[in-house]
């Protein structure tokens, strides 16, 4: 059971670090982004790419990975934050100027999913890749706990990156023009504040998030066309958990729904092993997933710290 909690820690902190940059775009933007998993998939693969270019660079100790794939990762950000921004600049700044509403903004991303997906696949094919080929060795713990390296690094610096946030967010400037966007849009155009400044900003750091997170996900399993698609649902269900809009509220879903996932199948899928009953419950994740959310949302209508809806 503890070593179902720790990789469900480790599952839910990069849903986790997903979950904070789409529910930024969600409240500032106020549209659910449907292409925010296949940016996911996008990053990931970038990092592979310029991984490929810049070789092997050695790795870090008991780890799969070095200053190759850290090198790779600065600039698949880099060339992220280029596309994303023009992606903004481009495809959704046009239906903000039109007036379009939030659902027809939604399925425009949904649209624009469809494009990434195919790109990735022209780009790398369906086949399965990896960063590296390398078997790591799960290293043993008090209570039956068994982490490899790879997973305890992706836990601690997912944890630094959502504490970096949280300060940006918290203390700078920008980080407060967001807030006062994110609670009253109308308002805080009134106040002054600079929207469009604002709306680079939320790309910046949902595009920053979304790369690193595709990267972590990429280290601790492999790199599918199809991930990001699949991933979108455990980011949308902890954000709609946690509360549209609220950081915390990514942060707690993502765990929520990382460690519930991983316990609750992994203990049935162990119940039936001891039964010599061949099935993979693995399968059932989003399930899962979509019961917690509606658990939360009968008792906490509007998420675990969500505010009431602001209207459209």
């Amino acid at each position: 059971m503890a070593d179902l909690l720790a990789s469900g820690i480790i599952y839910g902190s990069i849903i986790a670090l997903g979950a904070i940059g789409l529910t930024l775009i969600s409240s500032i933007l106020n549209f659910f982004n449907f292409a925010y998993g296949d940016l996911f998939s996008l990053g990931a693969f970038i990092t592979f790419f310029f991984l490929g270019l810049l070789g092997d660079w050695g790795t870090f100790f008991n780890l799969s990975f070095g200053w190759s794939l850290v090198a790779a990762t600065l600039l698949s950000i880099l060339v992220m934050l280029v596309i994303v921004l023009l992606i903004d600049r481009f495809y959704f700044k046009p239906l903000r100027y039109l007036g379009a509403p939030p659902l027809f903004t939604s399925l425009a991303s949904l649209g624009l999913a469809f494009i990434l997906r195919a790109v990735i696949n022209i780009a790398w094919g369906p086949e399965v890749r990896y960063y590296s080929n390398a078997i790591q060795i799960a290293k043993k713990f008090s209570f039956g706990i068994r982490v490899k390296p790879d997973e305890f690094f992706i836990a601690v610096c997912t944890f630094v990156l959502v504490f970096l946030v949280y300060l940006f967010l918290k203390k700078t400037r920008t980080g407060k023009a967001m807030r006062a966007m994110s609670d009253n849009p109308v308002l805080a155009k009134a106040s002054g504040i600079e929207t469009g400044k604002v709306i680079m900003w939320t790309w910046i750091i949902a595009g920053t998030l979304i790369t690193i997170a595709g990267t972590f996900y990429g280290i601790q399993v492999q790199l599918r066309p199809i991930m990001g698609w699949h991933f979108l649902i455990p980011l949308f269900v902890a954000v709609i958990m946690g509360g549209v809009g609220s950081f915390w509220g990514a942060l707690v879903g993502g765990m929520v729904i990382g460690i519930s996932e991983e316990m609750i199948t992994g203990t049935v899928q162990n119940i039936l092993y001891s039964l010599q009953i061949d099935a993979d419950m693995s399968v059932y994740k989003p399930a899962v997933a979509f019961v917690l959310v509606v658990v939360i949302l009968l008792v906490r209508p509007h998420g675990i710290f969500g505010k009431k809806e602001r209207g459209t």
